[in-house]
């Protein structure tokens, strides 16, 4: 059955504000969905959907944006699916399953509005799966969280666990219990709570809280363990996906196709990846299942594994780089590459990609992987696919584009 993509990127928001056993009524959540279907609709990263779509598939977009964006990846073989940002086309889909970034209550109306197929899991499961009061009960029942983390439901208590800290040089991160990409939640350093993290402490825990303490550590590399849970069956590695991640935490691409050497590292975090899936799915949850793991140094210097540091329940962006795997040459390995408008600062994409691919090795690609235009307006987010017929010749290239938009990033080793 054919599929419409909806990014509703930021469902973890609807998630926080509805009480973990109730959600808002479907008819007042249909009247919001039919309200935003009436304009352009949809993320700027929609686009990012062509990683796993099919030729009869639909994304539902923010504005128009034209196929032949997307010439580059069609000639190497991949499916452009059709884009769609009208109400009045939506109306005429019929026969279609919905495939949401994450299921929530506007999702499950949205499917209902148009009689779609909509498979979705019991929401206060998804919410609870989601959740990172629920990640860090596993870390703590598992041991396998960070040393001097700590679950904070009052202000006291979080001033309490900062004035432990070893000195005004300490790093933490204080995170919300829901939120994605490394948003909702804010830094912090010392022994003292400054006027600016106590209130956003505050409004988080005066909410309904609770929030999560984390000293930063010193991060070696982070991977993304994509698992599948069918309804009936025990869930199951879809694959591993490196993370590139810049030095202030910012989410920039994805490896895929990547060797065994390369991720034979990951093991361990697969295999708790896989026991933390299958609770969920006794909960009741199936779908696809993102976990992110870190490996980092200890105070000692030590090499350090923390295989459940993000629990997400819906897609992610490594599990639709996954689906690249399908234009990858035998024995090749790619990079899905993520950047802002501002790094371009005015250039050409192409001509900057022609002038770094001309300096690589023999065979490497660099590709466009985004539109330029959503509707009338420039888009604000940019992609890249690095293929490259090696792990080394794929590093250069992608240590090449970063340098080149400014963008620090320590990237992990070539295996």
């Amino acid at each position: 059955m054919p599929r419409v993509f909806l990014g509703n990127f930021d469902f973890e928001h609807e998630l926080a504000r509805y009480s973990a056993d109730a959600s808002p009524a479907i008819p007042a959540a249909a009247a919001r969905v039919r309200k935003a279907f009436g304009g352009p609709t949809g993320s700027d990263l929609s686009w990012s959907w062509i990683a796993i779509a099919a030729a009869d598939d639909v994304v539902i977009a923010p504005g128009r944006i034209l196929p032949r964006g997307f010439d580059a990846l069609a000639e190497l073989g991949l499916s452009i699916p059709r884009f769609i940002s009208e109400r009045r086309t939506l109306d005429q889909l019929q026969g279609m399953t919905l495939t949401p970034w994450g299921w929530s209550a506007s999702a499950v109306a949205l499917g209902a509005l148009y009689d779609w197929d909509c498979p979705a899991p019991p929401l206060n499961v998804v919410r609870k799966a989601n959740s990172r009061e629920f990640q860090f009960e596993l870390e703590r029942d598992w041991h396998v969280g960070l040393s001097g983390a700590a679950q904070i439901v009052a202000l006291d208590e979080l001033a309490e666990v900062v004035q432990k800290q070893r000195g005004s040089e300490s790093m933490w991160l204080l995170k919300a219990n829901f939120g994605m990409s490394g948003r909702e939640a804010i830094r912090g350093r010392g022994t003292k709570l400054d006027n600016k993290t106590g209130n956003w402490a505050a409004r988080r825990l005066a909410s309904g809280g609770p929030i999560f303490f984390e000293p930063l550590v010193d991060r070696v590399a982070e991977a993304g363990i994509q698992i599948d849970i069918p309804r009936d069956a025990p869930p199951t590695l879809v694959g591993v996906t490196p993370l590139l991640v810049d030095r202030s935490g910012t989410y920039r691409g994805s490896r895929f196709g990547c060797p065994a050497s390369e991720i034979e590292v990951w093991q361990p975090a697969v295999e708790t990846a896989l026991r933390a899936a299958q609770i969920l799915r006794r909960e009741g949850y199936f779908g696809p299942l993102g976990i992110d793991a870190m490996q980092y140094r200890d105070d000692h210097g030590h090499l350090r594994l923390r295989p459940l540091q993000d629990i997400n329940a819906r897609y992610t962006m490594g599990r639709l780089a996954l689906g690249f795997t399908r234009i990858l040459p035998a024995g090749w390995c790619g990079t899905w590459i993520h950047f802002g408008t501002r790094h371009v600062a005015g250039r050409s994409i192409d001509d900057l990609l022609v002038e770094i691919e001309g300096a690589q090795p023999p065979h490497v690609k660099l590709i466009p992987a985004s539109p330029r235009f959503i509707g009338s307006r420039p888009s604000a987010h940019h992609a890249v696919l690095v293929l490259a017929p090696s792990p080394e010749s794929r590093r250069r290239a992608e240590e090449a584009l970063f340098n080149s938009l400014g963008i620090s990033v320590d990237l992990p080793p070539a295996m």
